[in-house]
């Protein structure tokens, strides 16, 4: 076996480059030792403590008793490491084998605040951070039961991510569990700095635009679905976790709806299905009334004269530019944010509509569309829609009612293909649930055994 020094010596040369990793001798009597952490991402103050544990052991000749935090002795140095460079610290001790390491970890983070995509007016106003602890905190503040399950692994082979799974045993169901477990353990060596990059490592590659799991910010929204025997997957340095399985209609539930009285909740889902159905196949209906001239009884605004081309170019320009105003609104900072709402007005007011760009009717019911995909509550979802509606518009305006069919005809095929683990994509509208399309209309007290009553579906 290697002495303290060798070893301390082996570990110094490895980080010789690195600023921030911190050698401490300690020798108390006959008590020798070494401790090694990263600066960066530990708490001072327990550090201290683990200092002074060593002192007080050894001046009442005891054995050394490091505290106040968990300790796990590994006796695999790469292990140790990697155990290190997540921020605990590592007590090396002369004449032991072992590398102890200390939980002291205190990652820097932002403070908590209601996610900016997922607010609400009633409920809980906090959200998920960049520190998986903390997050995994917030979880277990609203479940207070030993049948949570947390379980933590590392993936990736310079980053080490820590990824931290949840579910309920007795709830989850085992079907999609045991899925998950087996492609977690059986992925690659790819690189984890998100929990899109997990995803794609976990269920490949794939052109459809449809997202495959859910994502969300609010653990209030994770913690219902653990009650209902989903699983939760959270990624370090990620604010977001991943929910699966996922459907279609699933995406469409906020936590608004769980903080209403039936009625409300009820025309609150109702209106915002519509508004959903309508930010995907207005447009397309109204470019194919428009190319007919049929006149309708809803009186919906219709051009004369129209040259397929020259419509379809400025429907495309004014979808473009919302797009184009989305995007630099995200990007744009703070300060600047009053200038891009002057920019928009000229982009698509009067002055755009006077110089010819397009017409009234097209901002019109471009503008309807985009106020629904605003109004579908899963981000991934409404931009999936958004692109969707593109497809089915341009079919629309060059293959006019039939064309129409057809857009409409592989969007629907798109949605059936569309893998979610267990259940069918628009699951329970096709295949049909009476009962599960109710909850999803009417709510529903969680239950324990509402996740087996699921499983039965």
């Amino acid at each position: 076996m290697k002495t303290l020094i060798q070893r301390r010596e082996a570990l110094r040369s490895r980080f010789a480059g690195s600023f921030d990793v911190v050698f401490r001798d300690l020798h108390v009597d006959s008590l020798q030792g070494v401790i090694v952490f990263l600066s960066s991402l530990t708490d001072a103050n327990l550090l201290a403590l683990v200092s002074e544990s060593f002192v007080i052991s050894a001046a009442n000749t005891l054995q050394l008793t490091l505290y106040p935090a968990a300790i796990e002795a590994i006796y695999d140095e790469e292990s140790a490491l990697v155990k290190m460079l997540s921020g605990q610290c590592i007590v090396l001790l002369e004449g032991h084998a072992a590398y102890y390491c200390v939980e002291v970890r205190n990652y820097p983070s932002r403070p908590n605040s209601e996610p900016n995509v997922e607010r609400s007016v009633r409920g809980a106003h906090d959200g998920f951070v960049e520190n998986i602890i903390f997050n995994v905190g917030l979880i277990r503040r609203r479940i207070r039961d030993p049948r949570l399950q947390l379980k933590i692994i590392q993936k990736g082979q310079f980053t080490n991510c820590d990824i931290v799974y949840g579910y309920i045993d007795g709830v989850v169901d085992p079907d999609v569990l045991q899925d998950f477990e087996h492609r977690l353990q059986n992925s690659g060596e790819e690189e984890i700095l998100s929990e899109r990059n997990l995803c794609e490592q976990l269920y490949g590659k794939t052109w459809n635009p449809y997202p495959h799991v859910r994502y969300s910010e609010r653990p209030d929204i994770c913690a219902v679905h653990l009650l209902r025997g989903y699983v939760i997957v959270l990624v370090d340095n990620s604010p977001s976790a991943m929910i699966l399985p996922t459907t279609f209609f699933e995406q469409t539930k906020q936590m608004e709806e769980y903080t209403q009285t039936t009625t409300v909740a009820l025309l609150t889902r109702i209106v915002r299905l519509f508004g959903i159905a309508v930010s995907l196949y207005l447009l397309p209906v109204w470019i194919v009334l428009s190319m007919n001239y049929n006149r309708t009884f809803l009186q919906i605004p219709l051009i004369d004269n129209l040259d397929p081309i020259s419509f379809g170019v400025q429907i495309l320009i004014v979808d473009l530019v919302v797009e184009w105003i989305r995007q630099s609104l995200i990007h744009t900072p703070t300060i600047l944010s009053s200038i891009m709402s002057f920019i928009a007005v000229f982009a698509l007011g009067d002055m755009a509509i006077s110089i010819g760009a397009y017409s009234k009717e097209i901002l019109i019911m471009v503008a309807i569309s985009n106020i629904g995909n605003l109004l579908t509550p899963s981000y991934e979802l409404s931009l999936a829609n958004k692109w969707m509606r593109v497809m089915i518009a341009l079919f629309a305006l060059f293959g006019g009612v039939g064309g129409l069919s057809i857009g409409i005809l592989i969007h629907f095929i798109l949605l059936m293909s569309t893998r979610s683990i267990k259940f069918p994509y628009l699951y329970p509208l096709l295949p049909f649930s009476y009962r599960e399309w109710k909850k999803l209309l009417l709510g529903a007290p969680i239950h324990t055994n509402q996740a087996s009553d699921h499983q039965k579906h």
